[in-house]
Formats: structure tokens, sequence, C-alpha cells
């Protein structure tokens, strides 16, 4: 009996220790399996980032020894490069200067732009161990990679020029493929000689110019975010083609008047007209109706309070009505006022969800990285990012869109060569008339075709429109 009792004690102490050595096994191997995920997530999502990082003290080491890769506009022009045989950041040189500035970037203080985004692949080298040592030995200097970049030099001259001498920005993607097209933003520097001015730019609080305005503007919307309110009305109330508004030039809320433009009444208008002709007051009154914690889930589709999927430095459009406001900024910001802000490239975004059907494609810069071999060793194709609009709503939105350039706000266009498409607006700043004006939209001619977002920033009302800027944008770019 005792021999039968020490068997079984044996047997349990024996599976007991199996089982505590089973749990160990298992604890180490989700650890293990855990760190290995992380290094090839690592590798794959976030290294060329941390690599890419201006404080990386690595990739400073590997300046001494490299001369920095060429930047490319699509058809082969250069936008940066070294001088044969300097290393790192020395003799940078930018040909196209305060043109190109914000979107290529500069490579010293910190840097920005392209020359941020693609540092690894400027400074990464196919050289193997032993052809360094002979590059060391015969003085020769690694060349780093090629970028090859979308940016189209004759559409970026023209956007830049179109701004003349006013604060703002134009962004402009290829729609179906993602592919941006130009990032002009005004007033800019020259990165030629960004050494020698570095010390005002970095004081310069008054005109920003180091600021990338049409990545990283923050800019109150005015009436091209009507094209959300609709949105979120055609998606609450399956009736929205039997609406109707008639309109005085005005509507109350509360105490207060919300005028549409010059007080001009639109009369009977249908959701169209009114996004047509803009109408303020039946926009006021559409948003009062709307559900707000469904509006604010609709706008973050669209990518408000979201990072913008962009390789270079951008910042979060923000939309921050819930179901707390009150009837004042509800009203406001449905017209475009209030606390929203938004930037060109997102709205640009936007316009060509809107031609896609509902579909963003993924915006890229970079086309492909050649190396010092001839050799591509990386490319971009097209992908879809997601869908930020319905489909069914997308499309009404683009007929909408259409009627704004036939007969609406933007009418200018009606009879151009090519087939427009967008929104204006007039964002109110103070009570002495300053104003940003906005255009976004899209145009099409046989297979070209091109998105774009304008806004000039702070400017009298009566001096300019964007309309006019896109205008002769579309215009130098189809003609």
């Amino acid at each position: 009996m005792s021999r039968r009792k020490n068997s079984q004690s044996s047997k349990s102490e024996k599976r007991k220790l199996n089982k505590q050595t089973w749990v160990v096994t298992l604890f180490f191997s989700i650890i293990f399996f855990f760190m290995i995920g992380y290094y090839v997530y690592f590798i794959v999502a976030d290294s060329q980032e941390v690599a890419s990082n201006s404080y990386n003290k690595r990739v400073d080491d590997r300046q001494e020894k490299i001369q920095r890769g060429t930047i490319y506009a699509s058809h082969g022009e250069k936008l940066a490069y070294s001088d044969p045989g300097s290393t790192g950041n020395k003799n940078r040189h930018y040909p196209y200067g305060k043109t190109f500035a914000h979107v290529v970037g500069i490579s010293t203080h910190g840097k920005s732009g392209l020359e941020k985004s693609c540092n690894f692949d400027l400074l990464s080298t196919r050289d193997t161990p032993f052809q360094e040592i002979i590059n060391d030995f015969k003085g020769t200097k690694e060349k780093g990679a090629d970028v090859y970049t979308t940016l189209k030099v004759g559409l970026q001259k023209d956007c830049y020029n179109a701004l003349g001498d006013r604060k703002g920005a134009v962004f402009a993607m290829n729609p179906k493929t993602g592919a941006v097209l130009a990032c002009a933003s005004r007033p800019s520097y020259n990165p030629e000689t960004i050494d020698s001015i570095w010390k005002k730019l970095a004081k310069d609080s008054k005109d920003s110019r180091l600021v990338n305005r049409g990545t990283q503007g923050k800019y109150t919307p005015g009436s091209i975010f009507k094209t959300f309110t609709a949105l979120e009305f055609m998606k609450e109330d399956s009736d929205f083609k039997d609406f109707k508004y008639n309109c005085h030039g005005y509507t109350k809320v509360g105490n207060a008047k919300i005028h549409c433009f010059d007080g001009k009444a639109h009369y009977q208008v249908n959701l169209r007209d009114a996004y047509a002709y803009s109408c303020n007051s039946a926009f006021a009154t559409i948003g009062r109706e709307l559900n707000m914690n469904k509006f604010r889930s609709t706008c973050e589709t669209a990518l408000f309070n979201k990072e913008l999927p962009l390789d270079i430095e951008s910042t979060q459009s923000k939309f921050n009505l819930d179901s707390d406001s009150n009837e004042w900024d509800i009203a406001s910001t449905s017209i475009g006022q209030g606390t929203t802000t938004v930037s060109p490239a997102h709205m640009c975004m936007v316009a060509s969800a809107i031609y896609n059907k509902g579909v963003l494609m993924k915006p890229y810069l970079v086309d492909s990285v050649v190396n010092s071999y001839d050799v591509i060793v990386k490319t971009t194709d097209p992908d879809e990012y997601k869908e930020i609009i319905p489909e069914d709503n997308a499309k009404k939105l683009k007929s909408y869109m259409r009627s704004v350039c036939k007969y609406g706000t933007a009418n200018m266009m009606a009879y151009s060569s090519y087939k427009a498409y967008g929104k204006t607006g007039t964002a109110e700043l103070n009570s002495d008339d300053d104003i940003n004006s906005w255009f976004m939209g899209f145009a099409k001619k046989g297979k070209k075709k091109i998105a774009i977002a304008v806004c000039l920033e702070d400017i009298k009302q009566g001096s300019g429109s964007a309309t006019s800027v896109a205008k002769e944008i579309f215009d130098e770019y189809f003609n």
C-alpha cells in the first residue's frame, strides 16, 4: 500500500513538474515570438522612420563618408543634388530655389520635406564591406541612392506663380493613382542659402516661411466644408433629393443671424442648388438637424482628427462638434466657420476620393529609388488607402460639384476646354473683411485628370479668389 502511494505521489509530482515546464516553455516561447514579430514589424514599418530621424547619431556618422543622393522630378529634372565627391549635406544644391523649397525640403538644421522622409535612401549604398575598404583606400566617396519623385516641374511652377505674392498654398494629385503632382507654398525661402538665413527664418513668426502651408496649414475652411454637411445630410435623410429651402438671405440662430454672401437671397433652393450657390442659410439650417455623433463619425472617416497618409510633414484637420455642442457652434461649423481647421493636402485628398467613387488612393511622392549602380531598389505602385466616402454619396457629390462649375459660384469654369468640378469657399476671419479664399475640386480632359486644393490666406475680400487661381492652373495644365 505504501509502495502504491509513493508511486502515485511520484507520478503526481512528475505531472506537476511537466506542467510547470510546459508553462515556462510556453511563456518564453510567447516572449520569443513577440520579439521576432516586433523585429519584423520594426523592419517593415518603422526602421526607415528611425533611420531618417534627424536626431539619429548613426545617420549623422554615415553622412561623413557618403555623398548624398539626388532628388529628381518626374521627368528627370534635378530638384536637389550634391557636388561630386562631397559628403553628407555639404555643397547641396537646389536648382529651383523657392519654387520647390517646402516639398523638397532641406538637409540641414533638422531636415524637412523629402530630404527628411527620404533621408535613409539618400544615404544608402549597395557597396559590400570589401568595396567600402577599397573606396576608403582609393579615397573614393560612396554615393547614396537617388530618389525619383512624382512631382512635375511645369505644374509646380504654375502653382507657385499662380499664388502670386499672396500667402497660401496649392496641393495637386492624380486622383486615380494617388501620385502627388505639385505642392506649392508661399511665402517661401531659398534653400540654397539656408545656412546664412536660418537664424532669421527660425524667428520668423509673422510669415512662417518654413511652414509648408500645403500640408501643415491650419485653415478655417469656409464653404468647402459644406461638402461634409451635405454628405452627412445625405446619409441621415434618404429623402434628401426632395429637400427644399426658402432662402431670404439670412437665418436666425438664437438671437443672432447667419447671412448668405452679401445678404443675397437665393429664394427656393433644393440641395444641389444650395450647394452650387453656397447658401449659408440652408446649410446652417441643415446642420442643426443632424446627429452630431454621426456627423463627427462621418468627418473622422473622411480623415478629420486623423494623421494624413503622407510621407512628408502634415497636420491633422480638426472637427470639434459633439453631442454637447451648442446651436451656434453647430450652425457656424456647418457652413465652415467656427473652430474647424483643414489643410489643402487634406481637401485635395477628399476631392480625389469624390472623383474616385469615394475611394482615396494612397498619396505618394516617391516613384522609385535607384542605387549608385543604376539598379531600381524600390518602386511605388498605386494602392487604395480606403473608402472615405460611401460610393453612392460620392457620385452625388461629384454631380453637385459639377453644378458649382456650370452655374454656381465657380461658373467662370463653365466654358473651359476641360470639364471642371469643385466647391468654393470664403472663410471670414474678422470684421475687417479679411478672409481665406478656397477652391477644392478636380478637372479632366480626355484621359488627363487632376485634383486640386487652393487656399489664399488672410486676404482682403475682393482682392482675389482661389477659384481664379485654380482656373489658371487648370488652363495651363490642360491647354
